[in-house]
């Protein structure tokens, strides 16, 4: 079971950073709109503002196969675990994965009204919950 929790782990992390780069890309080009004509005075370039729907839309579907396997992995961890306190953190990963999908399928259907740069956020509190999950898993005794 060590070793499907440091995948869970892994892929954790890969959606923490995922989130976090969309999240402050988006936000950079909020508030970088109004003084755009500064900003192409001092070469520095964002994201245009009319982007930013296919740039959740882009976010969603990269978290989304990493989604799906933490999901089936913790899974398997939760039925297959013979260690109580594994099984009880598998459950909260699977409660905190859960509501990181519906955010990110309600993002695929409306990435106009579901804002990376807000809802990134839950993305990157519920996958540390996932990671610490996991990452504590992977130290209790006799988790093989």
């Amino acid at each position: 079971m060590r070793s499907k929790n440091l995948i869970c782990a892994s892929f954790a992390f890969l959606i923490i950073l995922i989130s976090a780069y969309f999240g402050a890309t988006i936000h950079s080009s909020f508030a970088n709109d109004p003084i755009s004509y500064l900003n192409e005075f001092d070469h520095i370039s964002y994201y245009d503002v009319e982007l930013i729907p296919y740039l959740n839309f882009q976010a969603a579907i990269f978290t989304i196969p990493f989604l799906v396997a933490i999901l089936v992995f913790e899974l398997i961890i939760a039925f297959k675990s013979n260690i109580r306190q594994v099984k009880n953190l598998a459950y909260g990963a699977i409660v905190a994965v859960s509501i990181v999908i519906v955010v990110d399928i309600l993002t695929l259907i409306n990435p106009y009204a579901y804002n990376m740069s807000a809802w990134g956020y839950l993305w990157i509190a519920m996958s540390a919950i996932i990671l610490a999950a996991n990452m504590l898993s992977v130290f209790i005794k006799g988790n093989t």
